[in-house]
């Protein structure tokens, strides 16, 4: 067979081969590339070690790292409440961002919805403290604190008019109550003066401002931040200075707002005037409350104040003749 015979033969099959084979190469590379640039453009983080924190603490780090948190929770009750005690990816291990994490919570105490107090007497709400039902056992809470106010119409001496927590919030058996309660009734003798208010360090702030608001009292409050969550919202000191009270409030600035819970507000008046405050529900307009007294302020001085929300609520400030100065949203997070 002569060498044209040959070529014309088998250069033909030569090709097909050839075509094959420069496809499969192309393919292969562009496979590669493919892979290459989609692991190149993966941002890669590194686990931190966060056993032995709080989550809390932890929360907003994770969240930066892009890392889905899936919660578990434990009890352990020799262990620290709110503490992480695994996690299901090791500490320096790098995964991308966007992997799930598991992490396990300790509930290292008993958890309870907050008893309805309100309408009771002071002795039937002591009482009712004293045995709560938390799971299969019972469970009494710690009485953090009582401050008394008159007497308003239609309602009963030595009777709890408010709380905190309020009535159903989920809380530890650990967490204080504070409660507010009318005065006891007494025969005063004639001439005899009507009986002060009386704040001390470790009381409910929220509920000393509604005493002075229902005597007419103005008062003034200095917020002072606090790593120590159980000092939030108790006063840590007070003095009267004529008719006026001065108060100095613990503040504990939380990671997330929640249902309910302290806030604080910090304005300066605009002008030399007399301001007061008011808390407004967002879903009920009929809904508010006075959280300060008509009280006198210099321009440029500030006006603080530590109060308690429940759901979601808009403080006002108000000058003299009841217009709106300033107001800000306080809401619920998630």
């Amino acid at each position: 067979m002569t060498k044209e015979e040959l070529r014309s033969k088998y250069l033909p099959i030569g090709g097909y081969f050839f075509f094959i084979a420069f496809g499969l190469v192309v393919f292969f590379i562009a496979a590669f590339l493919v892979v290459f640039v989609r692991t190149k453009s993966s941002t890669m983080v590194v686990m931190p070690d966060v056993v032995g924190k709080p989550y809390n603490e932890v929360h907003n780090e994770l969240m930066r790292l892009q890392l889905k948190v899936r919660l578990e929770s434990k009890r352990y009750p020799d262990k620290t409440d709110g503490i992480i005690i695994y996690q299901s990816i090791r500490p320096g291990r790098e995964v991308e961002a966007g992997s799930k994490v598991s992490l396990t919570v300790n509930i290292g105490l008993d958890r309870i919805d907050m008893p309805n107090l309100k309408g009771q007497s002071l002795v039937s709400a002591k009482n009712s403290m004293e045995k709560v039902l938390s799971g299969e056992t019972y469970v009494s809470l710690t009485l953090g604190g009582i401050t008394y106010v008159e007497v308003k119409e239609g309602e009963q001496p030595d009777t709890v008019v408010d709380q905190i927590p309020e009535a159903g919030k989920n809380i530890t058996a650990g967490e204080k109550v504070f409660l507010l309660v009318t005065k006891p009734s007494t025969k005063k003798k004639e001439g005899e003066p009507q009986a002060g208010l009386e704040f001390k360090p470790g009381d409910s702030f929220a509920f000393a401002q509604r005493a002075l608001v229902r005597a007419k009292i103005s008062s003034k409050a200095e917020v002072v931040i606090t790593k120590f969550r159980p000092d939030n919202g108790k006063i840590e000191s007070v003095q009267k200075v004529g008719n006026e009270y001065k108060f100095k409030v613990f503040y504990f600035e939380p990671e997330d707002r929640v249902e309910s819970g302290y806030e604080s507000f910090v304005y300066e008046a605009p002008e030399n005037g007399t301001y007061s405050l008011i808390v407004k529900d967002q879903n009920d307009e009929t809904k508010q409350m006075e959280i300060s007294a008509p009280t006198t302020y210099q321009e440029g001085e500030k006006i603080q104040t530590v109060f308690y929300r429940t759901g979601d609520v808009t403080l006002v400030l108000l000058d003299e003749k009841g217009s709106k100065v300033k107001s800000k949203d306080y809401e619920n997070e998630f």
